[in-house]
């Protein structure tokens, strides 16, 4: 039976004697005594009872045959159980037609403890059998829901006839209100029989699923009320559309299209994402594992092997974290590094000179060198990482003066997302533009890392922000205390004229950009009484004589954080764990992925899809010296 593609594990290799009698098969299955006192938990134990199963395979055409191929149960009928907790058992199999066998099972006392009346056999090629073991199974089985582009049957205009909406994109609240109400329309709508074949009821919700980003899901009830008609749905099917949109006026626009293409194809939910139909769709996970993870390294490290696409990226071995620390530095066991714009240049090699990726991190001291004296192994730290090869991976070498205690009741996650943000937007606000009370800053990408770390500080400089986002993001911008009128679009230079309209022509004092092209241009016509302009974006740096001719009075400045030097960072981190632990600063938003799905973070991010950081997390091995907490007292635990 091996041989056929059958392994079993001492656990199920209890099939003790067989014997047969014309077509009668009998045999003696027991339990191996190292589980034997676990029987009393089953009806039947499973092992005993596939035990039994194995001496059917010894009636007449139910083995194993020459052409490779061999029985598996494939339907049972007839199944009694008389008796619980046996360890050993008599069995009786008789073979029932051409593909069946019937069993009997009884204890050595004779008495019947389960009965089989007809359990159907199905062969199966021998191949199939080793796909399904080894670690492939898991991947060939396991699916996961993908949403897919749809493209639109037509183009239209109005919503189409015969469909009612029920619109709860700015339902909030409750979760047990909104579903109840949910449901007393539904039944109501599905109880009434006068409507016109083909009539439907769309339900219309936001943030309600997540089609790429675990941060398009941002309404709880809206994804009870999904559960609740995709259930409606199973049991009256054609009468029922879900939709979910985000907060793009593109999506509102193309409700239109998308409940047109949902009824033409008979498509019951969707999601319309910046004017873009999707579907979901069931997708193997084995179909993208994954970076992989060096088998052996202690060490590893995310790296760009080709420095040219998002697919180039790849775990390699980092040996050089592991060599001995200089004097001043830190080892620190990476637990999440945050992703910066920076990064996703480097990988795509648009930084000349700059392979290593990742800056910041967030983790536990390993070891340190000599002539550091306050932090010790074990230590939660945060900061930026200046070593070349970089700080996204499960080991990292810092300079201590780039390091910073975790604040109280912080998260790792939470404390990536801080140190090149915050940093960067201390440095620039207060060292290179001196901001002060009563000025006025524009904060161009305002819903990115830095920016949203500038609105902070800004505010608390005693500053007015003024900032850039696309309109989907303007509501992560509010609790920050922008309004609409200090809020623009950053998909369109409107926001020159709306902030200067605003301002009665006066423009701000100081600007922070990250933007390109045209709208550099117009935030620089923001500055009319002159000012102070930082640059940090990487892809239109301009000449500070040229822009000073072109605007009298504007001091133009790119910068970058590592031009302060560890000694001054050093000195703002401890300013902003202190302003932190204060509760004058909170962290960012976080969009947390797996660091094995880097390519995934890295286009998300190139795409500006996302609020706030994205941080990369590292998977931790378990430790030979640690404790593990199994919670639950069930067999699995």
């Amino acid at each position: 039976q091996f041989e056929a593609g059958y392994e079993y594990g001492p656990t199920f290799q209890g099939l003790r004697r067989a014997w047969s009698r014309g077509r009668e098969v009998f045999a003696e299955v027991a339990l191996p005594e190292e589980v034997a006192d676990s029987a009393r938990h089953f009806g039947l134990h499973p092992a005993l009872l596939d035990a039994a199963l194995h001496a059917s395979t010894f009636c007449e055409g139910q083995g194993p045959t020459e052409d490779g191929r061999t029985p598996l149960p494939f339907a049972w009928n007839g199944v009694n159980l008389h008796a619980s907790g046996a360890t050993a058992l008599r069995v009786r199999a008789v073979p029932v037609g051409s593909d069946g066998v019937s069993l009997q099972l009884a204890d050595h006392e004779g008495q019947s403890v389960a009965a089989i009346d007809a359990l159907t056999l199905r062969s199966i090629a021998v191949d199939q059998l080793a796909k399904g073991t080894g670690r492939s199974a898991a991947g060939e089985s396991l699916f996961r829901v993908e949403w897919v582009p749809l493209t639109p049957k037509e183009s239209a205009a109005k919503i189409p006839e015969g469909v009612e909406l029920l619109n709860l994109t700015g339902a909030s609240g409750d979760v047990r209100d909104l579903t109840g109400h949910v449901l007393h329309v539904v039944q109501d709508y599905l109880a009434d029989d006068d409507r016109p074949d083909g009539a439907r009821l769309a339900v219309l919700t936001r943030g309600a699923v997540a089609t790429a980003s675990s941060t398009e899901l941002t309404s709880p009830p809206a994804a009870a009320v999904w559960g609740l008609i995709r259930s409606a749905q199973a049991e009256h099917p054609h009468r029922l559309v879900l939709i979910d949109l985000d907060d793009q006026p593109a999506s509102r626009a193309a409700l239109a299209t998308a409940l047109t293409t949902a009824i033409a194809v008979d498509e019951p939910q969707l999601a319309i994402r910046q004017g873009t139909l999707a579907a979901p769709r069931l997708a193997r996970s084995a179909a993208d594992p994954g970076l992989a993870v060096p088998e052996g390294a202690e060490a590893w490290r995310l790296d760009s092997a080709d420095g040219s696409t998002f697919e180039g990226l790849t775990l390699v071995p980092s040996p050089e974290a592991l060599a001995p620390l200089a004097p001043g530095q830190v080892r620190v066991a990476v637990r999440a590094a945050g992703l910066n714009f920076r990064d996703v240049l480097v990988s795509l090699g648009m930084v000349p000179g700059q392979r290593g990726i990742g800056g910041e991190a967030a983790g536990v001291v390993l070891d340190v060198g000599a002539e550091v004296t306050d932090l010790a192994p074990g230590d939660r730290v945060m900061g930026t990482f200046d070593i070349d090869f970089g700080a996204i991976g499960t080991r990292a070498v810092t300079d201590r003066r780039l390091l910073a205690p975790i604040p109280r009741g912080w998260s790792f996650n939470e404390a990536a997302s801080v140190p090149i943000t915050f940093l960067t937007a201390y440095y620039g606000l207060r060292d290179l533009a001196g901001l002060r009370a009563g000025e006025s800053v524009l904060i161009n990408a305002a819903a990115g890392g830095v920016g949203m770390a500038a609105a902070q500080l800004a505010r608390h400089f005693g500053a007015e922000v003024y900032g850039t986002a696309s309109p989907g993001k303007w509501a992560a911008l509010r609790p920050l205390g922008l309004d609409d009128e200090h809020l623009g679009s950053s998909r369109t230079t409107e926001f020159r004229e709306r902030f200067l309209t605003h301002t009665r022509q006066r423009g701000v004092d100081v600007v922070v950009n990250s933007l390109a092209g045209e709208f550099t241009d117009a935030s620089l016509d923001l500055l009319p009484r002159g000012g102070r302009f930082l640059e940090m974006g990487k892809t239109d740096i301009r000449d500070a004589a040229e822009v000073a001719a072109a605007h009298p009075g504007v001091v133009y400045q790119a910068y970058d954080l590592r031009e302060a030097g560890p000694d001054r960072i050093q000195q703002i981190l401890v300013e902003l764990v202190d302003l932190c632990e204060r509760g004058l600063l909170n962290p960012l938003p976080v969009t947390p992925w797996d660091v094995r799905r880097a390519p995934d973070a890295f286009r998300h991010m190139s795409q500006a899809r996302h609020v706030g950081k994205v941080v990369l997390t590292v998977p931790r091995r378990l430790d030979p010296e640690g404790t593990v907490l199994i919670s639950g007292a069930g067999m699995i635990g």
